[in-house]
């Protein structure tokens, strides 16, 4: 039987996408491996998020071709551009239908990660001027709730945590009148040894009854991550975000009075091609206000098809500057979320273990490093913290 190797770019729902696709050729008999020199077949899962994204995805093409391997092209990339250099090119549904794979009775059986991944949700209904996603993911629609059961139970069998994900996970339900909150309170009750994150969430979408059910459910991790993309209002307008500065600030004033050592991190575009140095020193002046654990930006990318696109780009010295003052700033907040935690006791999901040193992370995200004695991968334990090393995590012993 032939032998397998997946690689995946971009974000948590692309690598449940393919642990989906993973699971669906083991049940029809393929053998998966690690070892893509080993594999008769490589599926690269491509992402479209960023020009760097997309190259990155098409380079892994080229390189499995170079070995020989019969290379498919998936993802976000392959159904917005096809790629000519793989041997075929298309949507995950194209692979399944290319491997004759119906897609009746398919659940998750595996997990390569220690936290599993459960897509609740898939595509978009927003207009946002610099994204390509929407193109490629489609219209928002919600997992049927059958579905995101099935696939829970599978991972809970797995994992100790399981990462709530979708292309905009807060649209979950409408279709039925329900909304997120009452999903997390049902998986949350039905699955109580196992704690439940969420990835990214747009600040439209926290309501009170989700933050009131975080602050209060022990096995909902206190971490959530909101994307602000500008501190400008009128960037945020060229963008064609859902929101205004103020009401994201309003988001976040009612998570922080809620939950207090809650994690938050944001993502940042920077230099959007109409970001002045005033629309600049506003995302600034957002990122020094509040205490986010982490903040993730970016260089502005431009996508082709995108309503943004004809806008061309800021001078290259200009985006450098910016993003390298944001990185020294975003050092610092990172630090100083992080030693807060020195003298308490946090919830650690052992990941890994090496030489002698076990690796996790905290239920606020923070990565946590302590020695390994007695410890097992996919255990959650709880670590006192000693010290903060400034190496971006925090060590600890085992109570």
């Amino acid at each position: 039987m032939k032998k397998f190797f997946i690689q995946t770019f971009g974000c948590r729902t692309n690598y449940y996408d393919s642990e989906y696709l993973k699971s669906a050729l083991l049940m029809k008999g393929y053998k998966y491996t690690d070892s893509p020199k080993d594999a008769d077949i490589v599926i690269v899962n491509s992402c479209a998020v960023t020009h760097k994204a997309e190259r990155e995805s098409k380079r892994a093409v080229r390189k499995f071709k170079r070995l020989g391997k019969e290379v498919i092209y998936t993802g976000c990339a392959a159904k917005l551009r096809p790629y000519d250099e793989a041997s075929f090119s298309g949507s995950l549904e194209d692979v399944l239908s290319l491997f004759n794979i119906s897609l009746d009775n398919i659940y998750l059986i595996t997990l390569s990660r220690t936290r599993g991944v459960l897509k609740v949700q898939e595509g978009c209904d927003f207009q946002c001027t610099y994204c390509s996603i929407r193109f490629s993911r489609g219209r928002s629609r919600s997992i049927p709730i059958d579905k995101i059961l099935k696939d829970a139970e599978s991972l809970a069998r797995s994992t100790k945590e399981i990462v709530l994900t979708g292309t905009q996970i807060g649209d979950w339900g409408k279709e039925w009148g329900k909304d997120l909150t009452y999903l997390i309170d049902l998986l949350s009750e039905r699955f109580p040894d196992v704690r439940f994150r969420l990835s990214s969430i747009e600040p439209t979408h926290i309501t009170d009854d989700l933050i009131a059910l975080f602050a209060e459910r022990e096995n909902l991790c206190p971490h959530f991550h909101i994307s602000a993309q500008s501190g400008s209002n009128k960037v945020l307008r060229d963008m064609k975000r859902p929101y205004t500065r103020e009401i994201y600030e309003e988001v976040l004033n009612r998570i922080y009075a809620r939950i207090p050592d809650v994690a938050i991190g944001t993502d940042i575009i920077v230099a959007f091609p109409t970001e002045t140095e005033e629309d600049f020193k506003e995302t600034v002046d957002l990122i020094l206000k509040y205490p986010f654990a982490y903040v993730h930006a970016f260089e502005y990318s431009p996508r082709e098809g995108t309503e943004a696109y004809s806008l061309g780009e800021l001078p290259p010295y200009v985006r450098k500057r910016r993003v390298k003052e944001l990185q020294e700033i975003i050092k610092e907040k990172r630090r100083a979320y992080r030693r807060k935690f020195i003298g308490k006791n946090l919830k650690v999901l052992v990941e890994s273990i090496n030489n002698g040193a076990a690796m996790g992370f905290s239920e606020n995200y923070i990565k946590v490093m302590l020695k390994s004695d007695g410890l097992n991968i996919g255990e959650i334990i709880t670590v006192k913290i000693v010290e903060d090393r400034d190496s971006g995590y925090l060590w600890g012993s085992k109570l």
